[in-house]
């Protein structure tokens, strides 16, 4: 037989005369929907006339500050109309200052009639937050807003911006409620329900009261998702105490005194029954099928009490704190006599196992090999034991966080899933952020071990190594069977590591755009040995706000990272910041940069008018109103940054 001629296929002529005028709109809105703000107003404006038009009647556009330079946000105010806005995301962190005042001026939130989505990160201003948020609480505007969310672990707010949540927690048309307020918040009674309100899904960054939740739950009747991170009984009586409550101000800790009784009673039992506890009940919502509780810290026995609270319950996502020590949570027959009605129970136990603990590994797995965990529910474990420290958690594991336990000396794996080799080996493939003490590193416990594929850890982004740097020749090959350092887009590392190491981290991490460090790993560093040619997309120099700012050698440091695209760096005085605007300017890389400089409180200067940091303060100042009309420079306290694009 002959060989068959390849011809091209010639198209029709009609196919060769179209052209983006013919393209359906709806087609071209799909294509916006994956598209960034800036690559569309930047890359597809004034491409043809059609296009234009298309980007003017298009009116799901997402405004997300962190993503936006000042310059692309003046662009953008001049051809994107407030009605085609449909979600925002507004921040006034230190990697955005000044863009939130000059949005608000451009695009006021009532004039924003589309809007379904209002994310608020980092707005230490509780003024501009309520500037924002009265808007919102306005039942005859903004009827398609259904989503709000609030992220400030630093703000500490008053009556006013309370009232106001209070009200907008009441308006008909919020679906979606995410509240993360504090570091160390406890929801005890900061939100005052006054109104029934239609929210279905509702997050709590925090430790929940179980009183805050029973009064949530009066008012919040269609409730189908609770995502919390504790529960907090500490207001709660047990009523299975029988306690006669005394009529004086030590009614709590004769309470307390009863239940630590209770609890010696029940270690010096030999074999106890497992311990039940009673609270007034709290009328869950017929619709809350789904339960996420992220850090527990309670007992196995209020656990128990409060999931027959939600008979009508079909998923329970449980993840434990670090330090949990309540080794009852283990118990596999006692979890299969309460979540039977569930169609999805995922869970992370992690328990710290007392040192006269007689817990064994292998009992605890045959619990779990049940025909209710494998045949009729196919809910699937994994164990790990390192030392003292138990694991257990369903597969796949589900947090996104991952602490390598790489110093343990014995170490052990077990796993009820004996058929699907696949679910073993991808069961972190959630894992997005890891930890590993390098310190105390050893050749990795995972490359040995059946159905887990070499590297563990595949999909990883964000890798932060902390310990003392090890000397070992072997540590990059461990590394490599813990972590697929292909897929690392974050580092964070603020003790030093020698100059040759880090060159090979860096080959070693390709996708590499953002780096989080300290001025002593500057220190280290050998600047005639190591320059990163690579384009970083952010640098961020001494994140620990808790020890002493230590100043970077301004010129080394050009030297070895030419080429950033936004960086956060501490500098002394101003030569040190005109050499880094000078040394980017040959580049042409760098979008925005802040600069940490000497504080001047003026409040504890009064009276020292000639004190040097506040002629550098005002040095600063001065400094300023000399650079180029292009820069855009906003100053607060310590803090200046400089929009270079």
């Amino acid at each position: 037989m002959g060989n068959k001629t390849n011809k091209a296929k010639i198209l029709p002529k009609s196919y060769s005369t179209r052209n983006l005028n013919d393209l359906p709109v709806e087609i071209i809105y799909k294509i916006l929907d994956e598209l960034d703000l800036p690559t569309v107003f930047t890359s597809l404006y004034h491409v043809c006339k059609h296009l234009d038009q298309v980007l003017l009647t298009y009116n799901q556009y997402h405004v997300n500050l962190k993503k936006l330079s000042f310059k692309n946000l003046q662009l953008i105010s001049t051809r994107l109309r407030p009605e085609q806005i449909t979600a925002l995301t507004l921040s006034d962190d230190e990697s955005c200052l000044g863009l939130l005042e000059f949005f608000l001026s451009k695009y006021p939130i009532d004039k924003c009639q589309r809007l379904r989505s209002v994310t608020l990160t980092q707005i230490n201003n509780e003024e501009l937050v309520n500037q924002i948020l009265i808007p919102l609480v306005d039942r005859r505007s903004l009827p398609n807003l259904t989503s709000v969310k609030i992220i400030d672990t630093e703000e500490s707010y008053g009556e006013i911006f309370l009232d106001i949540i209070t009200s907008l927690l009441s308006k008909p048309s919020i679906r979606d409620v995410y509240f993360d307020l504090s570091y160390f918040r406890t929801t005890s009674n900061p939100l005052q329900w006054e109104d029934e309100s239609s929210i279905k899904r509702l997050t709590f960054v925090g430790s929940c009261s179980v009183n805050f939740l029973r009064t949530t739950f009066t008012y919040v009747p269609q409730l189908e998702t609770l995502k919390i991170d504790d529960l907090d009984f500490d207001e709660e009586i047990n009523m299975n105490l029988n306690v006669l409550i005394p009529n004086h101000d030590d009614t709590l800790e004769s309470i307390e005194d009863q239940n630590v009784e209770f609890d010696e009673q029940l270690n010096a039992n030999e074999n106890p029954l497992p311990r039940e506890e009673r609270y007034a009940e709290i009328h869950s919502p017929n619709q809350l099928k789904s339960l996420i509780i992220n850090g527990s810290t309670i007992n196995m026995a209020k656990l128990e009490w409060f999931l027959k609270e939600m008979p009508n319950l079909k998923h329970f996502r449980l993840l434990t704190a670090t330090m949990y020590d309540d080794e009852s949570i283990l118990d596999g027959q006692r979890w299969e006599n309460l979540v039977f009605t569930l169609d999805k129970f995922e869970f992370v136990f992690v328990v710290g196992l007392s040192q006269d603990s007689t817990w064994s590994i292998d009992q605890c797995l045959d619990q779990y090999r049940s025909p209710f965990w494998i045949e009729d529910k196919k809910w699937f474990v994994s164990i790990e034991k390192y030392d003292q420290d138990v694991i257990l958690y369903s597969l796949p594991y589900r947090n996104y966080f991952f602490l390598a336990k790489t110093d343990s000396v014995e170490f052990e794996y077990r796993s009820n899933d004996e058929h699907h080799s696949n679910l073993q080996s991808q069961s972190m493939d959630l894992v997005n952020d890891l930890y590993i003490d390098v310190s105390a590193m050893k050749k990795s416990q995972f490359d040995c071990l059946p159905n887990i594929g070499s590297p563990r850890f595949t999909c990883v982004t964000k890798l932060s190594l902390y310990g003392k740097w090890p000397k070992t020749k072997t540590f990059f090959d461990d590394l490599k069977t813990i972590v697929d350092l292909n897929q690392i887009e974050e580092l964070i590392r603020d003790e030093c590591i020698p100059t040759a190491d880090f060159v090979q981290l860096l080959e070693l991490t390709p996708n590499l755009r953002s780096i989080k460090t300290s001025t002593n790993f500057l220190d280290a560093l050998n600047a005639a040995r190591f320059s990163h040619k690579k384009l970083l997309r952010s640098l961020t120099i001494d994140t620990n706000n808790y020890t002493e700012q230590r100043y970077v050698n301004i010129e080394p440091f050009c030297d070895m990272f030419p080429r950033i695209e936004y960086l956060n760096i501490p500098l002394e005085n101003v030569s040190s910041c005109q050499y880094l605007l000078d040394h980017a300017s040959q580049h042409q890389d760098l979008i925005s940069v802040t600069f940490r400089v000497p504080l001047t409180d003026i409040s504890y200067s009064e009276n020292d008018t000639d004190s040097d940091d506040e002629n550098n303060n005002d040095a600063f100042s001065e400094w300023i109103k000399t650079l180029p009309k292009s820069y855009r420079c906003i100053k607060r306290q310590q803090l200046i940054q400089i929009w270079c694009k």
